[in-house]
């Protein structure tokens, strides 16, 4: 029996346990539910992290990642908790806003513009490329869309098309007509399956459904789950369209193999890995990894992007084409700083917090809605998004708020009582 790593899964249940219990009270008092940023980070750490890491403890016995997630979430709820007590003197967040009524004029072609203007950064890119879904080599070509020049994408894209969701169900189209809207809501879908993108697909739907429920209006149970279904249907297809090599003679355990491991075995591995290289064979980079730039300057000439440079170690041999294997937060802090790391998630859980009640208190006007969804999601993304590029998506964000602002959803107002 491997008594070491069944303590070390035990260990973690306890800490997502503690966590929950921690952060539960400022989940309540924002109103947010389900989708207050601090819920969103936790369910997707315990997907893609929690789960892997559990079976790597007690199926190998490596309680590395196991142990320092457990006590990465106790320090954010820790620092959640000191955010709200910080918070405790602010006015109850408002009631939930239902957005009924969107704000026409020449203003609401900007979302629009905005998007277009991003999905432009990576023309020159596909005009090298081609299209990644319909490349030879999907995956080869689906690696050259990464870097800066995309980041806009992730935000104008999803932006836009959470805005016409929202006026589309309100019946008030943003181009003024509704099939229109539809039509550019199915052609951004269609452009991000065209990259090959799980990710940025996967990004654009939760974009939606956090911002619907922000804006109050009720889940649709049965398109949700068809939602759901295609969603999966799509990520196994386009994950074997960008591998057909690496099906195998068995395509259905082939198939099922590869998608386990992207959803719950990649991200625990990929720190498995930090911590054997970190400081076995590397000492910690002290936050270098941030600011590679000044490296030499401080006698470090040896500072990596980590995920390029541990992926090799990730999939030990197993795939031929280059690649990134994104540390995530948890990655860089252990990389950067070891134990010491922990002490980052705790100021990370305090930005959750008062994210969460920043959200809570902007849900009047559409653009806010969705520029609050759009926050949620990206800093509950750091399983995957290292500390540098949350904090371009949350300038980004901010930017697309300020010049999409006069695109808005309100209150009618009440009818006056003319007898």
């Amino acid at each position: 029996m491997n008594l070491p790593g069944f303590g070390a899964a035990l260990a973690l249940v306890v800490a997502i346990g503690f966590t929950i219990a921690i952060v539960a009270p400022a989940i309540r008092r924002s109103g947010l539910g389900l989708v207050h940023p601090i819920a969103v980070w936790l369910a997707l750490e315990v997907w893609f992290l929690g789960v892997g890491s559990t079976v790597l403890a007690i199926v190998e016995g490596t309680v590395g990642p196991a142990m320092y997630l457990g006590a990465c979430l106790v320090a954010a709820a820790l620092g959640s908790a000191a955010a709200a007590r910080v918070t405790e003197g602010w006015s109850p967040a408002p009631t939930r806003q239902v957005p009924v009524q969107l704000e026409t004029g020449r203003w609401r072609w900007v979302p629009l513009a905005l998007a277009v203007g991003a999905v432009a950064l990576v023309l020159p890119i596909l005009a090298r490329t081609g299209l990644p879904l319909l490349a030879e080599d999907a995956t080869g070509a689906r690696v050259e869309i990464a870097g800066l020049v995309v980041q806009p994408l992730r935000v104008a894209l999803p932006g836009l098309v959470g805005l016409l969701v929202l006026a589309v169900a309100a019946r008030r189209p943003i181009t003024g007509r509704r099939g229109l809207d539809v039509a550019v809501i199915v052609a951004a879908v269609g452009f991000l399956i065209a990259l090959a993108s799980r990710y940025l697909a996967v990004e654009m739907l939760a974009v939606v459904l956090i911002a619907w429920m922000l804006a109050g209006r009720p889940l649709p149970v049965r398109a949700l789950a068809a939602a759901g279904l295609s969603a999966a249907i799509a990520f196994v297809g386009v994950g074997l369209a960008r591998a057909p090599a690496e099906i195998g003679a068995d395509p259905i355990a082939s198939t099922i193999g590869r998608t386990a491991s992207r959803l719950f075995l990649i991200q625990p591995r990929t720190l498995a890995a930090l911590q054997e290289a970190i400081p076995a064979e590397t000492p910690y980079f002290g936050g270098l990894t941030w600011l590679r730039q000044i490296g030499p300057l401080v006698g470090r000439d040896d500072i990596p992007n980590l995920g390029y440079w541990i992926y090799p170690r990730v999939v030990d041999g197993e795939q031929a084409v280059a690649g990134y294997a994104a540390p995530g937060l948890i990655g860089e802090a252990w990389a950067n700083l070891g134990p010491l790391g922990i002490a980052l998630f705790a100021a990370f859980g305090a930005a959750l917090a008062l994210a969460g009640e920043l959200v809570a208190r902007n849900r009047q006007r559409a653009v806010d809605v969705v520029a609050g969804a759009l926050v949620v999601l990206f800093l509950a993304r750091t399983h995957a998004l290292g500390l540098l590029g949350v904090g371009v998506l949350i300038a980004l964000i901010v930017g697309w708020r300020l010049l999409a602002a006069r695109v808005s959803v309100s209150r009618p107002e009440p009818a006056q009582d003319r007898t």
